[in-house]
């Protein structure tokens, strides 16, 4: 059962991703790429308040982790319950200046102040995601308890020392961080016309370029860190198949004003998160954090000690179909273009 509950945690986590990201990365459209009053106004109303539709796969995960997974829990919080903290102190108040915002659409000074702190928000919960996904790709000293000292003595990649932000970690946040901004300027596309989305393809052309350059010193420095970290893809090449989606997806992408209709930006971006999860997902299966030592923490040593501990979480999976269910109804209702 250990890697059927991995595998629904990491689904949920995926579909978080995937859904709030491009809300988070719409809010930063807002914050750098929206210049006039109408542009803001558009990427606003793209957003919608879709807060309770997104963050309950998260709040899913969050319980299903605690449930089934307790040491896995507890490795997170002892080494970033700070900055998880924030990112749901962050999310709320995301959501107040959002509300705050729609409520000032008629005060100039209240609504440019508010706009700030909205796209602001939005960023720096990006950060916060691209930051510790990247140390649990770069990994953990778990023989130590897990502690991470929060700044490396040494920026360099040749040092031993780890910190919260070292070189790997920066480069593999920035990755990241791009990566969620294309979905979300692919969705403010989606969800307009015009001048507007001609520039935004513009920005999204430029964004893929950079973000192949990341991918590509991404992966050159993880397996320089971890050099075992693609065993499966040599064991098994037909894995191979969703690195490659992904690439063709950027490529894609790279291409895409050349493209007609509005969806295929939002489209293309999707698929390059789905395939680069997937990709993820398996270079780092059986480990929820790569080891850093020769302590692994994997979903056969995070859980409970009892034999009993999966088959009483089973109604767990009601909860979940019940969230896909409303997930799905409340993004239906929302789809298509938006009243101008």
């Amino acid at each position: 059962m250990e890697p059927v509950w991995y595998g629904i945690l990491a689904a949920l986590m995926g579909t978080y991703i995937l859904l709030d990201g491009y809300d988070l990365g719409a809010g930063i459209t807002y914050l750098f790429f929206a210049d006039t009053e109408e542009e803001k106004r558009k990427v606003t109303n793209s957003i919608s308040s879709m807060w309770d539709a997104n963050e309950v796969w998260l709040m899913a995960f969050v319980g299903l982790a605690m449930a089934v997974f307790p040491k896995y829990t507890r490795v997170l919080f002892n080494n970033f319950g700070g900055y998880i903290l924030l990112f749901f102190l962050f999310l709320l108040l995301k959501t107040l200046a959002y509300n705050l915002l729609t409520i000032y659409q008629n005060k100039p000074a209240a609504k440019r102040y508010l706009g700030y702190l909205f796209g602001f928000l939005n960023m720096m919960l990006v950060v916060f995601i691209s930051l510790i996904f990247a140390n649990i790709l770069r990994g953990l000293h778990l023989e130590d308890t897990g502690r991470l000292r929060l700044v490396s003595q040494k920026f360099s990649p040749l040092t031993q020392k780890t910190g919260f932000f070292d070189w790997f970690t920066v480069l593999t946040s920035a990755m990241i961080f791009f990566g969620i901004l294309i979905h979300g300027l692919g969705w403010v596309v989606l969800k307009n016309q015009g001048a507007f989305n001609r520039k935004l393809k513009k920005i999204i052309q430029r964004l893929s370029f950079f973000e192949f350059i990341l991918i590509f010193l991404f992966l050159v420095s993880w397996y320089f860190i971890h050099p075992d970290v693609f065993h499966t893809y040599w064991t098994y090449p037909f894995f191979f198949v969703f690195p490659v989606l992904a690439l063709i997806s950027l490529f894609g992408l790279m291409g895409i004003r050349t493209y007609q209709g509005e969806n295929k930006a939002f489209l293309l971006s999707t698929n390059l998160i789905i395939f680069s999860w997937l990709s993820v997902l398996i270079a780092i299966y059986p480990n929820f954090v790569m080891p850093l030592g020769k302590t692994a923490l994997t979903a056969f040593n995070a859980g409970f000690d009892s034999p009993q501990r999966f088959y009483i979480e089973w109604w767990l999976l009601v909860i979940g179909a019940l969230l896909l269910a409303y997930s799905i109804v409340v993004h239906k209702y929302m789809k298509g273009e938006l009243n101008k």
